[in-house]
């Protein structure tokens, strides 16, 4: 209950400190089976996958009728997946006879499991602990050098020192010695935000080279009018938000996810120059401002002669009157007046949304039933290497993230360690959950992406929050939620590399390496035990007999 107290954006980071204090103490009182630990534990992350994450049950299906599974399936796998760890830890803990060694294997095995969320095909790192102070940015300068693996720690070492003390007093009734115990953990807590606030106090900006932006908000509700508005419209209601600002002045216009082609075939890629969108507002721009680019989301589709990919899927070509495949793709396009146009697919896509995790072993079991929401009812294709978009005019390298990329925080920094960028471009449409704590969860977590690079983010979101975020994880300027307008700001750019950049999630290797070797080290602890009661039972037997 207060891992959902303590969640953002309403939540108080506070209860996360004392969250797993009463799961930690049941388990070192219980000599109960791996099943009933994993019972305990399965209540636990349940209560605080449902509470945190109860915005997921606002999604609802193409024909318009709520999609329940689009809540229950992360909730229930996630809130499975928790308890699995944490059993495993309870089982490991109790065959190495070592507390400490205990506590040590579950905090490398948590982090484990929270880099196993960022990498594969079931990845929903929404709830990795370090996530919980996105509301707390103050509190956290200090992940540039950790990310929010080092949050994740931060969290489960307080746990660990509460659920100790009180273990230790029920022991020696020593009452002093409880309130030491107590403030000295007090105190890790404190001593954190003090550092990170000392970070935040003495942090300059570098004001390397400016660039101006526009952020467009058009507010077009995903569900009703999203895929029913015509092109001609949509291009209308853009040109509207962008004359508003637009001068002979360079800058940078960024509009939000998936904003082409509105209701219509998607774009080909093939010849997409000739496209009448792309050709529209390139000259758009050859008339209005020559030196600025138009960054936007589109959705894409590219055909075959043969299937190239396990997510491109057959149609017939009555032109061709053959089997054509086709791959869909929810990108971002940069265009330009004088420009090549460049583009970006999304490379970490939404399990069972945009992407079927596992298919050929759940596919003939469940169907099409969790991707039959949020617009479409097939795989999207993605990008095996991120691109980076390029704005000559300044010599700025931008790099395009589009919605739910936003939240794997290696991932972006890999941006700015392989390819020298300098912007962090944020695409989104936020609108499939409404009013609820979904879109502000996801711009907070955008906060924390700002902190580990130290990068200004332009965020554009459809119906809301779009903002300026700036390289302490502030929100500079902002747009509410279900109103349509722009921002527009001058921002400076900067190319220095935090320790995060270099590294990325260095603490899950040291954790990953120290949870095999006590994995390795419990199982020979194990075998020398039983291979010594043996033999000393054998030695006892043969005295008898003697």
């Amino acid at each position: 209950m207060f891992l959902g107290f303590g969640w953002p954006t309403e939540g108080s980071p506070m209860y996360l400190f004392i969250a797993f204090v009463p799961l930690l103490y049941i388990e070192n009182y219980s000599n109960h089976s791996f099943f009933k630990i994993l019972l305990f534990s399965f209540i636990t992350f349940l209560t605080w996958n449902a509470i945190s994450t109860y915005w997921l049950s606002y999604a609802k299906r193409t024909n318009g009728s709520f999609a329940i599974e689009a809540y229950l399936s992360p909730v229930l796998l996630n809130a499975l997946f928790m308890s699995i760890i944490f059993s495993f830890y309870s089982w490991i803990k109790k065959h190495v006879k070592e507390k400490r060694i205990g506590y040590v294997f579950l905090v490398c095995l948590w982090i484990s499991f929270e880099k196993m969320h960022f990498e594969w095909e079931l990845s929903w790192p929404w709830l990795n602990l370090g996530n919980g102070f996105a509301n707390r940015t103050e509190w956290i300068q200090w992940y540039e050098y950790t990310g929010i693996l080092g949050g994740s720690i931060w969290i489960w070492i307080v746990n660990i020192g509460f659920t100790e003390s009180i273990l230790q007093y029920e022991k020696d009734k020593n009452i002093i010695s409880l309130y030491k115990k107590i403030f000295f953990n007090i105190g890790i807590i404190f001593v954190m935000i003090f550092i990170s606030n000392f970070i935040y106090i003495k942090y300059k900006e570098d004001y390397d080279r400016p660039a101006n932006i526009l952020i467009l908000q058009p507010n077009i509700d995903p569900y009703r009018k999203k895929y029913s508005i015509s092109t001609d419209e949509l291009i209308s209601k853009l040109k509207r938000l962008i004359d508003k600002k637009i001068s002979k002045e360079s800058m940078i216009i960024i509009a939000p996810e998936t904003t082409f082609p509105g209701k219509g075939n998607k774009i080909p890629i093939k010849n997409i120059n000739q496209n009448k969108i792309i050709s529209e507002f390139q000259n758009y721009l050859k008339s209005k401002s020559p030196n600025t680019v138009f960054i936007t989301g589109v959705e894409l589709l590219t055909f075959y002669h043969k299937n190239r990919s396990k997510t491109s899927i057959p149609i017939f070509s009555k032109k061709t009157k053959s089997i054509q495949w086709i791959d869909i793709f929810n990108s971002v396009i940069k265009i330009g007046a004088n420009q090549n146009i460049e583009l970006h697919h999304k490379s970490k896509l939404v399990p069972a949304v945009e992407t079927f995790p596992y298919k050929k072993i759940f596919s003939p079991i469940l169907g099409n039933i969790l991707l039959n929401f949020g617009g479409t009812v097939m795989e999207l294709g993605k990008e095996s290497s991120p691109s980076v978009f390029q704005y000559p005019h300044l010599g700025i390298k931008i790099a395009p993230i589009i919605c739910y990329e936003s939240v794997f925080g290696e991932y972006v920094s890999n941006f700015f360690k392989k390819q020298n960028v300098e912007l962090i471009v944020i695409i989104t449409n936020d609108g499939w959950w409404g009013l609820s704590q979904g879109h502000k969860q996801h711009l907070y977590y955008a906060r924390i992406r700002a902190i580990e690079n130290r990068k200004y983010i332009a965020r554009s979101a459809n119906t809301g929050i779009s903002c300026f975020i700036n390289e302490k994880g502030e929100i500079v300027t902002s747009l509410p939620y279900d109103k349509e307008g722009f921002l527009y700001q001058k921002i400076y750019l900067n190319k220095k590399e935090t320790f995060y950049i270099k590294y990325g999630d260095w603490i899950s290797k040291i954790c990953f390496f120290t949870t095999i070797m006590i994995i390795l080290y419990t199982i020979i602890y194990n075998i020398g035990n039983y291979l010594f009661h043996s033999k000393k039972m054998k030695t006892n037997q043969f005295q008898i007999l003697i």
